[in-house]
């Protein structure tokens, strides 16, 4: 006999999973930290896993689930990402092996000079897996993303106009200056979504998909200074090109914008408890920085 579960989606998930649905007994905890999915720790006597399911905004967000189920594939096999044991599609839920020795990385540990060339290296492995079907562009996102939030009427804030003709600027200055062959990239490997037990684990591959590995870089140093921007360059080239360092500056410009408008749109479609309003201020204090 199942356990009752209070949450419908996930128990309708855990009668999905052959090894929960036999399950004479669990326990379930839930994880914090998601800010556009419910995450569940699920223990039984044989099985400790993640269970997410996904947030409605998916869609809005333009969130590819085949995509992302193709690069948790190629991660799950190069040991970059935990175990999957089961991606449902279209809705993008996942059970994943929970890493019980691993840590969440703090913001001070994800910026101390001994994590950086992890990081760093971390990201290489990323960049090397097997190509996939489908591309990310942040400044497409971007775009489109102000499209929803405008025809829904949400509230710009007062700095946003002014960063997004500097994007604007940006992507025209990259497209001349930059050529890149595109690569698996994360694109969203903030600090949150590194777990380490001695390994690196990554998780969360949602926007992840063909795209700059430079991009990736700027997304892990958006809060870095100088000199930590300049170890990861040199951990990940093996040199600090003042080129390469200035279209790292650039992008991280680029991944802040993403962040601000990603923020403005969940204020009207937030699937928890949180001021994004203020979150994407914060955001444009950080690209004013």
């Amino acid at each position: 006999m199942t356990p009752t579960i209070d949450d419908r989606a996930l128990a309708e998930i855990i009668s999905r999973v052959p090894a929960l649905a036999e399950a004479s007994d669990f326990g379930v905890t839930v994880l914090p930290g998601g800010l556009s999915n419910s995450s569940y720790r699920v223990v039984t006597d044989d099985l400790e896993c993640v269970v997410r399911i996904t947030g409605k905004n998916g869609e809005v967000l333009g969130i590819d689930r085949v995509r992302e189920a193709a690069c948790l594939k190629r991660a799950q096999a190069a040991g970059i990402s935990p175990e999957v044991l089961a991606f449902f599609l279209p809705e993008g839920h996942s059970v994943t092996r929970y890493v019980a020795a691993g840590q969440a990385l703090t913001s001070d540990q994800f910026e101390s000079p001994d994590m950086i060339p992890r990081i760093a290296q971390r990201l290489r492995d990323i960049h090397a897996l097997d190509p996939v079907e489908g591309n990310f562009d942040a400044c497409a996102d971007i775009r489109h993303w102000m499209e929803i939030a405008d025809d829904r009427g949400t509230p710009r804030p007062d700095r946003l106009d002014p960063l997004l003709e500097r994007v604007h600027r940006i992507q025209r200055s990259l497209e001349t200056e930059r050529s890149v062959e595109p690569v698996v990239c994360h694109n969203d490997p903030y600090f949150r979504n590194f777990i380490d037990d001695g390994s690196l684990w990554v998780i969360d591959w949602e926007f992840a998909g063909m795209g700059d590995p430079l991009y990736d870089l700027a997304a892990v140093a958006y809060s870095f200074d100088n000199d930590s921007r300049d170890l990861l360059l040199q951990s990940y080239y093996g040199e600090v090109d003042p080129v390469v360092r200035r279209h790292l500056d650039d992008l991280i410009i680029v991944y802040l914008c993403w962040c601000a408008v990603w923020s403005v749109l969940q204020i009207d479609d937030s699937v928890i408890d949180c001021d994004f309003a203020d979150l994407a201020e914060s955001y444009l204090d950080m690209a004013d920085r």
